[in-house]
Formats: C-alpha cells, structure tokens, sequence
C-alpha cells in the first residue's frame, strides 16, 4: 500500500510525530510547504498532520485539496497541540469545529499532545499565548482547569510521546 504523509510543523512537534509515524508504517514523509500535485499522486491512503492552532488544524483546507488531487482513496488527519489527549470533551469540540459530521464519520482523526515551544513561536503567536494564559488565570474562580491551564501556557514545555501514534497505526492496518 502506498501511504504518503503531509505534514505542517511551525515548532518541530508535529514533524517528530510524523517522523516516528514513518519509520513505524514506511510511508513518504512529505513537508506541506515542498508538497506539489505530483508528489502526492498515485497514493492509496494520504495522511495530513499539523498543529492545532487557535482551535484550528492548521492547513487542513489546503489538504483537503491535496487528497483530492492524489486519487487518494482514504485520508487520515492527525493534530498535535499542547492540550493534554485527557481533555476529551475539548478534543471532541475541536474535532467538530475542524472536520463536517461526514468527515468525522469517514475520516479517521486522531489527537497527539505535543506541547509548546516558545522559542520557535512568532511574536503574534506569543502574544496570543500569553493572551490565553491570562484569560484562563481569571477563569479560575469558575473553572477549576483555569489556573492549571494558565500555568501550563506560561512557558515551553514538551508532553509528546511515541506511544501516542499508536492508534493511527492501528488504524492504517485496518485499510
């Protein structure tokens, strides 16, 4: 089976996920930005990881596109983000927000807590961290996560795991 994985990594989380994806399924690692039409033609199964940025896969309208135009026939979407894979309900909501009822049912997704890394994030990106961070500190007296999820946005920190790939492997021997 020819499986070909594009990725997006702003901070390298998403990219170290997608290299271990590789070396557990042998699939052509494809970064978003050397993508073209050609290099992802001729695949049975197209795979597209990225950040989840302000509640959104990052990229994941451009690759919808792609797996269009690779004759693909099943697409696999994984995200990483610094949301521990323990706040279900959030998860859930934010599969929602990202993929329509027909995708959610015929697109196998999965989430991979990553973390985040300050250093390698732009101003604005910085700024909206921070932004969170504050805003989930006033949240406190109402929501008991507010204070743990402030803290947690105030520096860098890495929850990523191999173990994490796991079940889109499973999912891919399913195909």
């Amino acid at each position: 089976m020819n499986i070909k994985l594009v990725y997006k990594s702003k901070s390298g989380f998403t990219k170290r996920y997608a290299e271990w994806i590789a070396r557990e399924t042998d699939c052509e690692l494809i970064p978003l930005k050397r993508r073209n039409a050609a290099s992802v033609s001729g695949c049975d199964i197209f795979i597209y990881g990225s950040r989840v940025h302000a509640g959104r896969v990052d990229g994941l309208s451009k690759a919808r596109e792609l797996f269009v135009r690779s004759g693909a026939k099943h697409m696999i979407v994984f995200a990483t983000g610094g949301m521990p894979n323990s706040a279900v309900d959030t998860l859930e909501e934010m599969w929602r927000n990202n993929l329509t009822a027909d995708e959610m049912k015929e697109i196998p997704h999965f989430y991979m807590q990553a973390g985040i890394c300050y250093e390698k994030l732009g101003p604005i990106d910085k700024a909206m961290m921070k932004m969170a961070a504050s805003m989930m500190a006033k949240q406190a007296d109402t929501n008991p996560m507010g204070q743990p999820m402030a803290s947690a946005l105030q520096g860098s920190y890495d929850i990523s795991d191999r173990q994490f790939i796991a079940p889109l492997v499973a999912a891919l021997k399913e195909f």
